[in-house]
């Protein structure tokens, strides 16, 4: 049915809360109208819209008066999740609005969510999935908590914004690791607090396979200048290298990984350095 445009609104249960650039998605709406009608639900002799975000603002830009609806009878609960499955399948929602609706459902029924397991099965994605995304936002809302503004993470950065402190998911992770490492945790807080934004803006820019060397050397020894580690991976990334170990020198590299959450590759790298300086090789 057609919806008057002035009667729908964007509520809190809504996932989506950043449609972006509306603007070709409205030039097309001129020409051939909207394809699929959005999802409300009725609220108080209006509708609340709770998927269609994206066609909605553009309807809106392209002067619409009103909107094909399909209006639902939902619960909050439900309303959350048909929200937020909807565009996690359309790949259409950023990692904090995604954070937003997890944490939203987890407050809307604690027995029914109150786990990474049940809300995985909730929104149809695995584990480790959800505990990525729980992750990620949080080691970035620390340290903008504490730091102030600069630092984030989205689904798909451009490298420009990557540049400038724009985290990935995968990135994200990396920083929580960091963030949970006793090496870090015995920082004392005002350098801790530095340390984590310096290496979020390290990071950011890099491959993630180089991402998560310069996190795992940073565990290893975060006394050290961010930078500095940041030019030592970088240059050790130049050269690789194979090398059959003594088992006693292999299991110390592996015992030492596990106490500082860490690989051994990274361990090996950093005692190698350590020793080459040492002797005034490098």
């Amino acid at each position: 049915m057609q919806v008057e445009l002035s009667k729908v609104f964007v509520g809190k249960t809504n996932v989506r809360k950043t449609p972006g650039d509306v603007g070709d998605l409205a030039d097309s709406i001129k020409v051939k109208g909207i394809l699929e009608p959005v999802l409300t639900r009725p609220v108080g002799g209006r509708y609340e819209l709770v998927v269609g975000s994206r066609r909605f603002e553009a309807a809106k830009m392209a002067g619409m008066k009103t909107i094909p609806a399909v209006i639902r009878p939902m619960t909050d609960e439900e309303a959350i999740i048909v929200s937020l499955v909807e565009n996690i399948q359309r790949d259409d929602i950023e990692p904090e609005e995604e954070y937003d609706a997890i944490i939203a459902l987890t407050k809307v029924n604690p027995r029914a969510y109150g786990t990474v397991e049940q809300l995985s099965k909730a929104i149809g994605k695995s584990r480790r999935y959800v505990d990525d995304r729980i992750n990620a936002v949080e080691a970035v809302r620390n340290i903008r908590r504490e730091s102030g503004p600069g630092i984030s993470v989205r689904q798909a950065p451009l490298q420009a914004e990557r540049n400038e402190g724009v985290l990935p998911v995968k990135h994200a992770t990396f920083l929580h690791r960091a963030e949970e490492a006793p090496t870090v945790q015995e920082l004392p807080r005002r350098e801790r607090i530095s340390k984590m934004k310096q290496l979020a803006e390290a990071i950011a820019p890099l491959p993630s396979p180089e991402a998560e060397s310069v996190v795992s050397h940073f565990v290893m020894a975060p006394q050290r200048p961010v930078e500095d580690i940041r030019n030592e991976v970088s240059t050790m990334h130049a050269v690789e290298m194979d090398i059959l170990l003594d088992p006693r020198v292999a299991d110390g590299l592996r015992k030492a990984a596990e106490e500082r959450n860490t690989t051994m590759e990274a361990v090996a790298s950093l005692a190698i350095h350590s020793w080459l300086r040492q002797h005034q090789y490098a």
